[in-house]
């Protein structure tokens, strides 16, 4: 032992000297060397370590991925300042670092932040901890952007229950006073003598026709948004009623309207109801682009046939659509800008469920034009059915079983998957997210990857993420509810896909080509 560090004890201190005081003990460990990271990067959530100021000392891949931080640019930067300032505009900063010069400090709070142009919601639980002598804090990351979505597709089912109700009691109310105004009139008209006369209460009567359509056509739209049910529609009767209802508020504002829809358009098997939100948040995206001091404002609303459907066309003349809130315009999460209608995004998920597909073209200056198609009825009907695949084909044995990955939004569609694969022989594991599914396929060995192109965590980059990996490149399929090429990174479309709703015999053929 050097003689730069004696050591003594009781024992060997030589009689009549003085024992010299022991060392001093060691102080603890720097933030960087005894935070528990290797713990934390096991973690199957998004988890954070902060240090007593609100700093980032380390956080986990997942968490990396909710923030859209890569792990150089998060560390040392402050949480409630510097990533999500919102936090510390509400006085969260300031309660972590009261408790943590306290000994304690346990918080849980929601927080709203742009990423990419698309707005999440995260909620986050905050602890103090000690760990070997230092003292930091834990933040779990829980990304609630679908629970969000949902509150508010809840809040508006409830809203369109009160008014359906209003509706039911307002034609009651409406009906009974103008069936007497119109009898009343037809009865003057009958004995009026001068030409003048009976054109005036021919109008009354007419006029009172019309109120009455309108309140139908009102009720019939409150219905269909508390209902759910598939059925060939006429797609063009559809819009025409519901620009009826919007008819009156968009000539108040100035705007003219041209109706271009073709009466003799194929059915399409679609629910009325979210279809008619599906029209309305066109045209009122459409409204809102014609400014109100823009001279000749015009909206144009066509429907025609197409080789692969039937069309909506939503056109306006109005200012366009800035290139970089068009990119994001159809996905943005939660209700519309100005918070009292369906958002796009919500339309988007209603045309995806239906196996069309929902798009936007805009210039600056020049105005904007949606595009909404979707599969004609006929197409649907005559695709072939899950329940009439014989017996033997769901519980052939293939040539080896296969260990398979499915990562799906869709609890129910992850099922069916599971069970058709399970009974030919092969073993599914499942996931919520993309998040799960990258730590589960960067975790354990899998045959082929399934993954939906749609769901929390970006689905066609996780696809891209494990095709990076070695023993999974070539086994990846992507599963979409959009009718058109999957592409990959570099533009081809040369993906395997499987285009919603698929047949479960092609997707078990697909997975064991691929698994092989």
């Amino acid at each position: 032992m050097g003689a730069s560090s004696p050591q003594y004890n009781h024992d060997s201190a030589p009689q009549g000297r003085p024992v010299p005081a022991p060392p001093a003990a060691p102080q603890p460990a720097r933030a960087e060397e005894s935070a528990p990271f290797g713990l934390v990067d096991q973690l199957p959530g998004a988890v954070l370590l902060l240090d007593p100021a609100g700093r980032v000392v380390h956080l986990n891949g997942i968490a990396e991925l909710r923030l859209g931080l890569g792990h150089a640019e998060a560390v040392g930067r402050d949480l409630f300042r510097g990533i999500l300032p919102e936090l510390e505009g509400r006085g969260v900063g300031a309660q972590y670092r009261a408790g943590m010069a306290a000994g304690r400090a346990s918080l849980t709070c929601e927080v709203t932040f742009e990423r990419s142009s698309v707005r999440h919601r995260l909620g986050l639980g905050i602890r103090s901890y000690v760990h070997q002598g230092h003292a930091g804090g834990v933040v779990l990351l829980e990304d609630r952007s679908a629970l969000a979505e949902e509150e508010a597709r809840r809040k508006r089912a409830e809203q369109l229950a009160a008014v359906g109700e209003l509706a039911t009691g307002v034609a009651h109310e409406v009906n009974n006073p103008l069936a007497s105004i119109k009898g009343f009139a037809q009865l003057l008209a009958r004995d009026a003598t001068a030409e003048g006369q009976v054109q005036g209460l021919e109008i009354i009567s007419q006029e009172c026709t019309r109120v009455a359509q309108i309140i139908d056509r009102l009720l019939d739209f409150s219905v269909q948004q508390r209902t759910c049910s598939y059925a060939p529609l006429d797609l063009s009767a559809l819009v025409d009623g519901v620009m009826d209802l919007r008819k009156y508020g968009l000539e108040t504002v100035g705007i003219q309207t041209e109706r271009e829809l073709d009466r003799s358009l194929s059915p399409v098997q679609a629910d009325r109801g979210a279809l008619q939100r599906v029209v309305l948040a066109l045209l009122r995206q459409a409204e809102r682009s014609l400014g109100s001091d823009d001279p000749g404002r015009r909206l144009i609303v066509r429907t025609r046939e197409s080789t692969d459907g039937v069309v909506l066309y939503v056109i306006d003349n109005g200012r366009g659509i800035p290139r970089e809130r068009l990119r994001t315009l159809l996905t943005a999460i939660g209700p519309d800008e100005y918070g009292d209608g369906m958002g796009l995004s919500d339309a988007l998920d209603i045309v995806r469920e239906h196996g069309g597909h929902l798009w936007a073209e805009s210039v600056e200056g020049e105005g904007t034009a949606f595009f909404l198609r979707l599969p004609r009825a006929a197409e649907i009907v005559g695709a072939p059915q899950q329940a009439l695949l014989p017996a033997s084909s769901m519980h052939s044995v293939p040539r080896r079983p296969l260990r398979v990955l499915v990562a799906d939004d869709e609890p129910t569609l992850r099922l069916a998957l599971a069970l058709f694969l399970g009974r030919h022989g092969h073993e599914v594991v499942q996931a919520a997210d993309a998040y799960e599914a990258q730590r589960l396929a960067l975790a354990e060995p899998f045959d082929a990857v399934l993954a939906d192109a749609h769901m929390p965590g970006d689905g066609l980059g996780l696809l891209e993420r494990l095709e990076a990996i070695p023993r999974l490149k070539g086994r990846t399929i992507l599963m979409t509810g959009d009718h058109f090429p999957a592409l990959t990174a570099d533009g081809s479309a040369n993906r395997p896909h499987l285009a919603k709703p698929f047949d479960m015999t092609e997707a078990i053929r697909l997975v064991e080509t691929l698994g092989r």
